[in-house]
């Protein structure tokens, strides 16, 4: 067979170009059969010099190295021949055997070696010239040594290979085995990029029961995490019961019992509460406490005086001040929302697009600079910071930078020292950074949400922002008034029809400008095709972009008309031959690519949903470096599988973020994901140019349809009940 065919090869590693210790990243050279030359193999990988490796995966034509194997899966095999156990051997696997021991130790056992060195290492003290001092050390490495190649070849017995199981080796060190034989399922709690699934069928090959308390555990907490992962902060006890049953495929008289017992433990990891209508099951107490500990803190702040001195009447006057000097003539509305923020210590400014949030803030910040209120902005993402800043012209920062997380050596939040917290985009906050910003103020510090209640909620655990306005409990002006300015513009015009469920316009008559278009096609292939047509060609011709200012926004990952067809035919078309590249699952990563964090990585300092271009990949430093909002953050190679192409992305991971021109696929293939928050954040994140491709029934159903998923939450009832106990 053609070598390029092969996805699979075996041979005996000549030499390690580069090692990357902690992540495992191994360049090296290896020497397999019918061929001349050693061939090169990047990979993760434990392997030394003179073992036997069979590498699974493909290979590439890197721009600057040439030919090379990249391998997914990379399983070593012990030396058999003299001359390869010397090279093992010399390779410094062991401390304390060089190149010249390891001629000697192989002279004298040959071929057997290796194995009369595990019956007992201190062999190696009869070999002329090895004192005892050595003998121990040599004895203490091969023991070490021994440990972590059962391991890694235990794991690849499991179907466990490359940097997955040096992860779960990095986190047990030479207790994994034990660990996994005695609990496969602690691999989900404990170790990164381990999923239930994955371990259910570890678990099944090594004979754990079906019936097991392990797996019915695991199950339960598998359950909570989706549910999480989707936003609830907790589940209702009988669908959660329904859920973990469906995901183990057993009946729900299995699931009750070691729920009590989980419950009943001295650390169980989960709290209940009851509320008038449920009875809410926890992952863990974390995101419990955060909902009691926020909603504590806001009631302390309703009704309570801002720092600075200011009364309606003087209110009034200073805003009217503030109007003039940005000379702006604010609605009613408008103005009765900045008295709102100057004379409260914690309020909300909600509405859509056009409705003069922009202009409302900035009078609010003119009016808090003559009270000599210092005032601290922040939002969720880079993106929604750097927008605030060019919108206001004030520093703003991530609130994850406010508060200081991923900072090490912060055990708390740092406190965030103003006098009022603004903060933008505040539907995307989530029950988790609500806690830490509240737990952050500075005493007494007043906090102004600004943001779309009607745009989905946040990617994590909750609904901040929908559940503080339907408490009402907090002060909360809505702006409603579309203005005549911005209604000129068709997207702002549809995006309310879209959110008081009537149909988009029709497209305006040939030779007419409009900034909204939509273009009808039945065939999810023929969409698709559209797409790159109008990324890559006809929306940059007709308004005078970059295809880099096109984002396409989809429902959901997977179709023909998902991100991840989409991004694999528009990488293919917009970076078909990149400097410098890796292969991943999938498909592959490289230089000029477009991409998306899809994790929060503190280390690197990406945040999860920001986007950037992948600047380089240095294959030798094993890194990949982003920029992301002008800073380059660099990955180590090991972690780019938290990368994901951004040419395409969900809808969900566009929020906080603005585009120039967005295309946006609607399609019966993703029914479960068509409903009118949806379609409305969609086209409220282009500025200039919106485009919506597919089925006119698919558009009408996502129109009609509001039945998105209710979360459930706490933070509301919590609210409500203080708000009518006082």
């Amino acid at each position: 067979m053609d070598k390029i065919m092969q996805n699979e090869i075996t041979g005996t590693i000549v030499g390690i170009t580069y090692r990357n210790e902690s992540t495992g990243y191994t360049i090296f050279r290896c020497e397999i059969r019918d061929e001349k030359k050693p061939i090169t193999v990047v990979g993760c990988t434990l392997a030394r010099e003179g073992e036997l490796v069979t590498a699974r995966g493909k290979w590439r034509i890197d721009p600057k190295f040439g030919q090379q194997f990249a391998g997914e899966s990379i399983i070593a095999a012990r030396p058999d021949s003299p001359g390869a156990i010397e090279s093992y051997l010399a390779s410094g696997v062991i401390p304390g055997i060089g190149p010249g021991l390891a001629k000697r130790i192989v002279k004298r056992f040959g071929a057997e070696t290796l194995n009369l060195m595990d019956k007992d290492p201190a062999i190696i003290g009869t070999v002329p010239g090895v004192g005892k001092k050595r003998v121990e050390q040599i004895k203490a490495a091969w023991v070490e040594q021994a440990a972590s190649r059962r391991i890694m070849l235990f794991l690849s017995n499991q179907n466990i290979g490359g940097a997955l199981a040096l992860r779960i080796y990095k986190r047990y060190g030479d207790s994994a085995i034990e660990v996994i034989q005695s609990n496969p399922y602690q691999l989900v709690k404990d170790v990164r990029g381990v999923g239930f699934r994955t371990v259910d069928e570890i678990a099944r090959d090594m004979g754990v029961p079906e019936t097991s308390a392990q797996r019915i555990e695991a199950g339960i907490r598998y359950a909570l995490s989706e549910a999480t992962g989707r936003g609830h902060c907790g589940l209702n006890r009988s669908a959660m019961i329904q859920r973990s049953a469906e995901a183990l495929n057993l009946h729900q008289g299995w699931i009750e019992p070691v729920l009590e017992a989980m419950a009943s433990s001295p650390t169980p990891g989960f709290v209940h509460t009851v509320l008038p209508d449920a009875n809410e099951v926890y992952l863990d107490n974390r995101l419990y406490d955060a909902e009691m500990r926020a909603s504590k803190a806001l009631r302390k702040m309703v009704g309570a005086a801002p720092p600075w001195s200011c009364d309606q009447s003087r209110a009034r006057e200073i805003v009217a001040r503030a109007e003039k000097g940005a000379g702006v003539a604010l609605a009613e509305e408008q103005f009765a929302a900045c008295i709102m923020a100057l004379t409260n210590r914690v309020s909300i400014l909600t509405g859509g697009p056009g409705t003069g949030k922009t202009s409302t803030l900035n009078v609010i910040l003119r009016a808090l600079r003559e009270v000599h209120a210092q005032v601290v902005m922040g939002a969720p993402t880079g993106k929604a910071a750097k927008r605030m800043k060019e919108t206001t012209g004030h520093e703003s920062s991530t609130l994850a930078r406010l508060v200081g997380m991923g900072m090490t050596g912060e055990a708390e939040p740092k406190e965030i020292n103003g006098d009022i917290l603004v903060i933008d985009e505040s539907s995307m906050i989530d029950i988790t950074m609500l806690d830490k910003v509240l737990l952050s103020i500075q005493k007494g510090a007043a906090i102004l949400f600004v943001g779309d209640v009607d745009q989905l909620p946040s990617v994590g655990a909750g609904q901040v922002l929908a559940d503080l306005i339907d408490s009402q409990a907090i002060p909360t002006t809505r702006l409603t008034k579309v203005f005549r300015q911005a209604a000129t513009s068709a997207i702002i015009r549809n995006a309310h029809r879209i959110n008081k469920g009537e149909g988009i316009e029709p497209n305006s008559a040939k030779g007419e400008a409009s900034d909204f278009y939509f273009i009808e096609r039945e065939n999810p292939e023929d969409i698709a095709a559209m797409i790159v047509k109008l990324v890559t060609k006809t929306i940059p011709e007709k308004i005078g972009c970059s295809p880099e200012d096109v984002q396409v926004l989809s429902p959901m990952r997977k179709s023909v008309t998902g991100t991840e067809a989409l991004n694999s035919a528009l990488q293919g078309v917009m970076n078909p031959s990149p400097v410098a590249k890796i292969s991943r699952l999938g498909g592959r990563i490289g230089t000029g690519d477009r991409v998306l964090a899809t994790t929060n990585n503190y280390s690197v300092g990406a945040m999860n949903g920001e986007s950037g271009v992948v600047k380089e990949i240095d294959s030798e430093g094993a890194t990949v470096t982003v920029t992301i909002d002008g800073n380059d953050l660099e990955y180590p190679i090991g972690d780019a599988d938290q990368l994901a192409l951004a040419y395409a992305m969900t809808i969900h991971k566009s929020q906080g973020s603005q585009f120039p021109a967005v295309v946006i696929p609607v399609s019966t293939q993703h029914y479960m994901m068509l409903n009118r928050s949806i379609f409305y954040t969609a086209v409220t994140r282009a500025s200039k140019f919106c485009v919506v491709v597919g089925q006119r029934k698919a558009l009408e159903l996502a129109i009609r349809n509001t039945r998105a998923e209710p979360r459930l939450t706490t933070l509301r009832h919590r609210l409500e009940a203080w708000g009518r106990a006082v």
